[in-house]
């Protein structure tokens, strides 16, 4: 059985659904960017709406987001560029723990993949940890309540080129302090810090 072909069809967003109407991808343009949907709720009312970004957003069978990717850009009145792409997997009802990023603002930029833990636990109970450490009025205990968070939601790796310049290799312990890094620098020698202390490369390749 032939099918129809459509050479060209314009629409400002487009859902992919499931025979009972369960969406399971939407594309969408910088006006229609949909809400941050767990279970059924928009768990983060105006959540990205004025971010003037486009893309896909991708939904698991139980129709919770669980990543996408995203686009924009923008520029000031003396042409100097804000922009970024980003492709995140999420983990499941929980927050993203791959992102494949490059971002730019003027002439800074950094392109890369990191990878970051996240509890195992629900994402509202980060979000509800998040408005504590928010609100909280003691210094000290806002600073435990974000030491706390930090090591539930710690970035692990990052291989790219970071904002100082230097194409990299990171690995970041739990607190999401940065333990090793490999990396060449503006001489373009090879380095290895670990604990921000480097190693004497002459030294392992002997």
């Amino acid at each position: 059985m032939s099918k129809e072909i459509i050479k060209e069809l314009n629409v400002e967003k487009l859902n992919i659904c499931e025979p009972d109407g369960q969406v399971k991808m939407t594309l969408f343009n910088s006006q229609n960017i949909p809400s941050l949907i767990i279970e059924g709720e928009d768990i983060l009312p105006g959540h990205r709406t004025n971010d003037g970004i486009s893309g896909a957003m991708f939904y698991n069978n139980e129709g919770d987001e669980c990543g996408g990717f995203i686009y924009g850009s923008q520029l000031d009145e003396n042409g100097n560029v804000s922009m970024g792409m980003s492709l995140t997997f999420d983990q499941y009802k929980q927050d993203q723990v791959f992102q494949l990023l490059l971002q730019q603002e003027g002439e800074n930029k950094q392109y890369g993949i990191s990878m970051f833990d996240r509890p195992n636990k629900h994402i509202k109970e980060s979000m509800d940890l998040i408005k504590r450490i928010k609100t909280e009025k003691d210094k000290d205990v806002q600073s435990k309540l974000h030491k706390k968070y930090l090591k539930e939601n710690a970035k692990r790796l990052f291989i790219g080129k970071d904002f100082d310049g230097l194409m990299k290799l990171a690995l970041y312990n739990k607190e999401g302090e940065e333990s090793i890094k490999l990396f060449i620098d503006e001489d373009d020698n090879p380095k290895i810090l670990i604990k921000g202390k480097e190693i004497n490369l002459e030294d392992i390749l002997k």
